[in-house]
């Protein structure tokens, strides 16, 4: 797929923070200085700094994408010196992450959806953290809500099925349910695990603001194996498509579900 666009995904900051702020209120951080985080898909390094900020220890972003992380170095590089010092940022492939024994919290918003083999990842959290460190995930798993289920319908008809050749939205691709989650981080030897859904409300002026979220996400999959000259009518089809499947061209309730994950390795 193409690198990632930050100021795209960023025109719904507010929304896509909302999250973000539901784990930031569950973390206990009581190690001051001593706080070793990583944040496993970045982005543009925000979340990266707040977590530094709030645990007054030393956090850690790493991202494949070479213009989030050049976003996240120019944020670096305008805090204060102090801080500064603190936060660090890294171009890695998530599925290349590996670190003994070395964090206190490994952090991850809106990034572990784009890969398979969660269970693999989560083996490699649980050796990454020190005992008594604590992993806090959060994925999208929206894939039952009308957008993503007209996306999927829309891409399976004639018109765009040979170009699509399968595509589909990384919730419906890779994300499990809770139950799953639980399984694994059972036998992975993780403790304290809490994994639930939580559903946001996000008021949008039309059903085509859905579509311009969705360019920056779950949108993805889709555009990146279609030429560029058909991006427009495959984004006008499923404006359409939206419009008729929520009722109205004009404001809405967009209903985004999200899977959150906590779990803890044994102090002992």
């Amino acid at each position: 797929m193409a690198d990632w666009e930050p100021e795209l995904y960023h025109r719904f900051r507010r929304y896509r923070a909302e999250p973000v702020e539901l784990i930031f209120a569950r973390l206990r951080f009581t190690r001051g200085a001593g706080e070793r985080i990583v944040d496993l898909g970045c982005g543009t390094g925000e979340h990266t700094v707040e977590l530094a900020r709030r645990s007054g220890g030393h956090a850690h972003g790493i991202d494949s994408s070479p213009a989030m992380i050049d976003r996240a170095n120019e944020l670096r590089a305008a805090l204060d010196p102090e801080l500064r010092a603190r936060v660090a940022f890294v171009r890695e492939d998530i599925r290349e992450f590996s670190a003994g024994g070395a964090y206190t919290t490994i952090f991850s918003n809106a990034a572990l959806q784009w890969l398979g083999d969660h269970r693999a990842i989560l083996k490699t959290c649980f050796d990454a953290l020190v005992p008594g460190g604590e992993i806090a995930i959060q994925m999208p798993a929206n894939e039952r809500e009308t957008a993503q289920a007209t996306i999927a319908a829309l891409a399976a008809e004639p018109k765009w099925r040979e170009r699509l050749g399968g595509a589909a939205t990384p919730s419906r691709e890779n994300v499990a349910s809770p139950e799953t989650y639980r399984e694994i981080l059972t036998g992975l030897g993780f403790a304290a695990i809490d994994c639930f859904h939580h559903t946001f409300a996000h008021p949008m002026a039309a059903p085509a603001e859905i579509v311009e979220w969705s360019r920056a996400t779950a949108l993805r999959p889709f555009l990146s194996r279609l030429p560029v000259e058909a991006h427009e009518e495959f984004v006008s089809d499923l404006t359409r498509r939206l419009e008729t499947a929520y009722g109205t061209s004009g404001p809405l309730t967009f209903n985004f579900r999200r899977l959150f994950i906590f779990a803890r390795r044994p102090a002992v």
